[in-house]
């Protein structure tokens, strides 16, 4: 994936939407501007590297599978140095062992001098620190610093004395965070190949979903929900997130996961949204929409694939999503796009417009939804396999077809990468004619649906007039005429609108 490019692509659009006092930040910041889904393409990149037999998948954040690991090899490796790369400075806190050092990835600089080449970072090694201050490790520094933030450093250590200041439940809850106490686990995938092999399997926020529901045990004590944090997209913060495209296609993901862990419990999608964090419930989704979804996707793909053009697997792939986030275009009542814009997307063009920022977070969203999808059915075959109880026998070989042709889904960083080469093969002409008829095709469909849906309003009743008995249509009041009236009795009536 080519992180330069993208950064380029997108510089002049976000520096358009700054006020001159951001613009001056957003320069600031414009290197670390990366493209959604990069931690999975650099896994998927490590495993298809020489570092393939050495690399772990952790369920969730991997701040205390790191710790655990950096302690197990100080105390068998007596006289050498451990080192964790991280940009999360709160790896310092934890006790990571006399001979581990905090590495700080954003600090990191590659230099070339008259005789060699050598890089430069941020180094803390906690262990030292927390001598200096004659403490164990960091915590309690770390908790009276997170209660008074505008001391210095020098001011807090002057009042840390070995049992002099009290522990109450908030610095036990504060230290408990810092415990790292998930050995088990981590013996379980060094020594279980098979294991590792599963999670590698999955994105770390999956197999931290997949771990609370194989272990029923939520990320919040005492919630009854499972959790899980979506990828980061960069779409337009005026409009409702790109989240909502593919969000029953994780629905599904959902309840063939929950299913083989016959659990119940609600999953929690969260999102970031602006400077904050959102959460929705995902879709419940009963057996018979399960068995018509998988259907509907399994006869999608096998469609898709039958029409010939003179391109790649991955424009192929390409196509297909596109078609697939329109159709959810109709179910959440987006209005459509031109071809043009469509083809801007296929092909990995420049974002000029925030229209086009925002479809790509579409089709970035349609793409990720359905790798969830894949990632939990392929677990799910090699575990538990689906439908354990045999409650939809005739759906499995359905399951194992749509399975397979999933399994054909390009990696991220070959889906997103844009190959000028394939301009010279399919024109751009030819991409906007099969775009358009898709178009067509979804506007039909969704007059088709909006018909029907008309015909469905009833009509006003017929009500006998109390004097003749003759039936009669009374005119209802609409709600204009409503409105009117409630108004004209109470003139505070219109902030109930709000």
């Amino acid at each position: 994936m080519d992180v330069d490019l993208y950064r380029r692509r997108h510089e002049k659009l976000l520096l358009s939407r700054a006020s001159d006092g951001e613009l001056a930040e957003f320069r600031r910041t414009q290197k670390d501007l990366v493209p959604p889904f990069l931690v999975q393409a650099v896994q998927e990149a490590l495993l298809s590297s020489r570092f393939k037999d050495v690399v772990y998948c952790c369920p969730g954040e991997a701040d205390d599978f790191c710790v655990a690991a950096a302690r197990k090899a100080c105390m068998i490796h007596l006289d050498e140095r451990v080192a964790i790369f991280t940009n999360d400075s709160d790896l310092a806190v934890f006790d990571s062992g006399k001979q581990t050092k905090i590495v700080l990835l954003n600090t990191y600089e590659s230099c070339v001098d008259d005789t060699s080449e050598f890089a430069t970072a941020t180094v803390f090694w906690p262990s030292r620190i927390a001598a200096k201050i004659r403490c164990p490790d960091l915590i309690e520094l770390a908790f009276y610093l997170s209660q008074n933030p505008s001391d210095s450093v020098a001011k807090l250590v002057s009042w840390i004395e070995p049992g002099k200041l009290p522990r109450d439940r908030a610095f036990r809850k504060f230290s408990d965070l810092y415990q790292a106490t998930v050995e088990d686990k981590l013996v379980v995938l060094q020594r279980k190949e098979p294991e590792r092999q599963l999670l590698l399997g999955l994105d770390a926020r999956v197999a931290e979903l997949v771990d609370q529901v194989k272990t029923r045990t939520p990320l919040k004590n005492g919630s009854s929900d499972f959790e899980i944090f979506l990828p980061f997209l960069i779409d337009d913060s005026s409009k409702a997130s790109a989240w909502r495209i593919g969000s029953f296609v994780r629905a599904v993901a959902y309840k063939i996961l929950l299913d083989a862990g016959e659990s119940q419990n609600a999953v929690l999608e969260h999102k970031r949204a602006g400077n904050g964090i959102s959460t929705r419930k995902a879709t419940s989704v009963g057996d018979p929409k399960l068995q018509s979804e998988l259907l509907r996707l399994s006869k999608f793909f096998t469609i898709g694939s039958s029409w010939e053009l003179p391109c790649t697997a991955v424009e192929r792939w390409r196509f297909a999503i596109i078609k697939l986030m329109v159709g959810d275009f109709m179910r959440e009542e987006i209005w459509l796009p031109s071809p043009e814009e469509l083809v801007l997307v296929l092909r990995g063009y420049e974002c000029t417009h925030w229209a086009h920022v925002q479809l790509s977070a579409y089709f970035q969203s349609m793409y990720y939804s359905l790798r969830m999808l894949l990632q939990v059915m392929r677990y799910v075959d090699r575990t538990t396999g689906f439908d354990k109880n045999n409650r939809m026998p005739k759906l499995k070989k359905t399951f194992k077809t749509l399975l397979e042709t999933l399994e054909g889904m390009p990696g991220i960083a070959d889906f997103f990468q844009p190959n000028p080469e394939m301009e010279k093969v399919v024109s751009k002409a030819e991409w906007t004619a099969r775009l358009d008829e898709c178009l067509q095709f979804v506007d039909r469909l969704w007059k088709s649906q909006q018909s029907r849906a008309d015909k469905k309003v009833k009509k006003p009743k017929k009500i006998y007039d109390k004097e003749t008995g003759a039936k009669k249509l009374k005119r209802m009041a609409t709600v204009d005429e409503q409105e009117e009236d409630r108004l004209a009795g109470n003139p505070f009536a219109a902030l109930a609108r709000e």
